[in-house]
């Protein structure tokens, strides 16, 4: 009598609040044991309930429907609306600050945007925003406004059922590449400079019980030879290895547990 395989482990469903740290460990490391089921990117926690819809542009051409999405998204302020749609079907919440790091603009009538690289990369789009205040993220303002939404995303994150299913992924920026290189500034920005500027709102985080998986910079090395190109937020594979492993693990156990 042939002895019959194991049951394969069952599929986790994730939901992404972030982009480059987790959903490349999603697409590189977790594809065979985690199913993606909503992707919220390029958009701060800044902009979540600001709908500044009409004014984006409308007869702008954008080549990537991805990227359409991901800026109507951010101007709609659609967050807290995208969350409650995918809350029922979540099971593991993966959140990352990576889409923070170039701020927000706040227009006069209280509407704030997101500097994300798309809209950058936009002209009719970034000559929207430029049209309002630049908040740079890690400032003191930046960061005054960014607490009480992080207060109110614990909230509303627990009256959903997902505050205990969230995982922070504070990995830091690396210093150095895989070949021993320094790794270049990003828009302005070195990796000890980010990772200076964001300790205060994994601080933050962690002081509101939320549930944090960490990694230390002496344990990150960016990847020369990474698909979206050379940056100190885009690892080496083993990184990404290491997170899926430790969110798995981490699924197994309460919140508020090690705290890493």
């Amino acid at each position: 009598m042939t002895e019959q395989p194991a049951d394969p482990a069952p599929t986790v469903r994730a939901t992404v609040y972030g982009s480059c740290v987790a959903r490349d460990t999603m697409d590189l490391a977790g594809s065979a044991r985690v199913d993606v089921v909503a992707y919220i990117a390029r958009q701060s926690l800044l902009s979540a309930g600001h709908d500044a819809s009409e004014l984006f542009p409308a007869d702008v051409e954008i080549d990537s429907e991805f990227q359409r999405r991901m800026m109507t998204g951010d101007f709609a302020g659609n967050l807290e609306e995208r969350l409650a749609e995918a809350a029922p079907e979540t099971d593991v919440l993966l959140w990352d600050l990576a889409d923070e790091r170039h701020g927000v603009h706040l227009f006069e009538d209280g509407s704030v945007v997101t500097r994300s690289i798309d809209i950058v990369r936009t002209p009719e789009v970034l000559s929207v925003i430029d049209e309002a205040r630049h908040i740079p993220f890690g400032t003191d303002e930046h960061f005054a406004l960014w607490a009480p939404q992080a207060e109110r995303l614990r909230d509303l994150l627990t009256t959903l059922g997902l505050f205990t299913k969230t995982v922070v992924l504070r990995v830091p920026w690396a210093l150095v590449t895989s070949e021993g290189k320094s790794t270049p500034w990003s828009m302005g920005t070195s990796a000890r400079e980010a990772n200076a500027a964001y300790h205060r709102y994994y601080e933050l985080l962690d002081e509101l019980g939320f549930r944090i998986l960490e990694l230390q910079p002496l344990g990150v090395l960016a990847d020369p030879e990474h698909r979206w190109g050379l940056a100190p937020f885009h690892y080496t594979q083993d990184v990404y290895e290491e997170i899926v492993e430790r969110v798995l693990a981490q699924l197994q156990r309460p919140a508020g547990g090690d705290g890493e």
